[in-house]
């Protein structure tokens, strides 16, 4: 069955790649010359537009939004690490490491994150 529709993996991402750029020739045209005075585009100008779009601002996957709103509701509007749950799960497990394992953890994890000890206290406060 698979081998049937084999084609449609490659058709399928080739057809949206030209309906974005076909959805961004046509807004440019619409939009910029009437705007700003620039000239109109074409399907292979629109094509090397949408390109450049994704590279700069879109290379960290097809997530998009909808990844980020699913996130967002399955933690209840808290965000995903601000989970209280998460954070209380990631306390015990840092207290149940061993110094060796905490000392590996800083090593790999270098300057992103602030492992700084409480503050002592002086023998008289306490």
């Amino acid at each position: 069955m698979i081998r049937r529709f084999r084609f449609l993996f490659i058709l399928v991402p080739v057809a949206f790649v030209a309906a974005a750029a076909f959805a961004t020739m046509g807004l440019w045209n619409w939009l910029m010359p009437s705007l700003f005075g620039f000239g109109t585009l074409t399907f292979i100008k629109a094509l090397g537009v949408f390109a450049l779009v994704r590279l700069l601002f879109g290379a960290r996957g097809w997530g998009g939004w909808h990844h980020r709103r699913l996130a967002w509701a399955t933690y209840g509007g808290r965000g995903r690490f601000n989970d209280a749950a998460w954070q209380q799960r990631m306390q015990d497990r840092w207290q149940n490491m061993s110094p060796e394992q905490k000392d590996r953890f800083r090593s790999r994890c270098g300057s992103r994150f602030h492992f700084e000890e409480a503050p002592k206290q002086p023998a008289s406060e306490q």
